[in-house]
């Protein structure tokens, strides 16, 4: 049998550093956006044999909203003694998240071809304004684009960094 954990609960057996082994259910995008620190990443569905745990380690186990991880605990505390269920899930979650993706998503390398692509956008009205004087204007305007970004990536990638993006 397993017991279901509040958030209050959880946060009082992570603040104890009790022997704690987190197991959150999730899918790995889903981990990778966000979880708990300290936990590990074992989806349910791929759970042909339960997870290996020590006697003496407490299991949590976590999922997105606590129905997934009420059936993966009742299925581990068939073998395991200590195993708890986070009652909500990450929904319910309110203490610090790690993440993994933080900046992959949205990397310096991204954000200087978005600068780029978003200046050679601002250039197409003028084009449609006055053709004659727009089409040079925008080829004008790409080839400074174009030079400025090839000449300057590091600067450019420096300050992007600089706003915390990897």
């Amino acid at each position: 049998m397993y017991t279901n954990l509040t958030f209050h609960a959880l946060q009082a057996k992570l603040n104890k550093n009790e022997n704690l082994k987190i197991i959150d259910i999730r899918s790995p995008k889903s981990f990778e956006r966000g979880h708990i620190k300290g936990s590990i990443n074992i989806p349910y569905p791929m759970w042909s044999t339960l997870p290996k745990v020590s006697p003496e380690e407490e299991v949590v186990i976590i999922c997105y909203v606590g129905i997934a991880g009420g059936k993966s605990a009742e299925r581990l505390s068939q073998s395991h003694e200590k195993v708890y269920n986070f009652k909500g899930g990450m929904a319910q979650w309110k203490g610090e998240i790690e993440s993994e993706q933080f900046g992959s998503k949205w990397d310096s390398e991204r954000i200087y071809h978005l600068i780029l692509g978003f200046l050679l956008l601002l250039s197409l009205p003028f084009s449609f304004l006055n053709p004659s004087f727009g089409i040079g204007y925008v080829s004008f305007i790409a080839l400074v684009v174009i030079i400025f970004g090839i000449t300057n990536v590091n600067l450019i990638k420096r300050l992007i960094r600089s706003y915390g993006f990897k």
